[in-house]
């Protein structure tokens, strides 16, 4: 029993000696490639959301900048400026912080019907094109939208009944994850 107690603890003293600790340098290259590996399964999850979105047609583009058909731009809110497609029916609003509009939230909204919705991905880059009419009883709109793996959209929506033009950017969400308020439609 002596001689068991003697080698355990002969074994215990010599074990360090056999494992070999990381150095400062070698512990932040290993920390820094968990990292990377971490933030590329993440880019991929991302991706794979995306691609669910625009393929069962339920999105929310959240708007955090509104551009006009002269370039001229500027930041709003997102949760009262967005895009959004549940399958068969989409809205589209724009709205404000400072005034009370027609809607409630200070702007626009029209909520209608979707017709001729398609959508191509481009292999190269995960990118997607998407263009969708929207049919609402004030007229219709003309939606055409990319949107990038990782989620970040853009989108053109142009009236066909006034002729005006809008630019939305922004970031695809689904709609359980969105935090929009949809104000009264016209």
């Amino acid at each position: 029993m002596k001689r068991v107690i003697v080698f355990v603890f002969a074994v215990l003293l010599t074990l360090p000696a056999f494992t070999q600790e990381l150095s400062k340098k070698e512990q932040k290259q290993l920390d820094k490639e968990l990292k990377k590996e971490q933030q590329a399964e993440e880019a991929a999850q991302k991706a794979q959301i995306v691609e669910v979105m625009v393929h069962y047609q339920r999105f929310v583009l959240e708007a955090n900048t509104l551009r006009d058909k002269r370039g001229n731009s500027v930041q709003v809110s997102a949760n009262l400026n967005f895009i959004a497609s549940d399958s068969i029916t989409g809205v589209i609003q724009v709205g404000s912080n400072s005034y009370i509009g027609a809607n409630g939230v200070g702007g626009v909204t029209v909520e209608g019907s979707i017709s001729e919705y398609k959508y191509t991905k481009n292999e190269k880059n995960g990118s997607y094109s998407i263009s969708y009419y929207l049919r609402t009883p004030v007229g219709s709109y003309d939606v055409r939208m990319t949107a990038s793996p990782n989620g970040r959209a853009d989108a053109s929506v142009s009236s066909t009944t006034w002729g005006d033009k809008l630019n939305y950017s922004g970031f695809l969400v689904p709609p359980a994850m969105s935090r929009v308020y949809k104000g009264n439609s016209l």
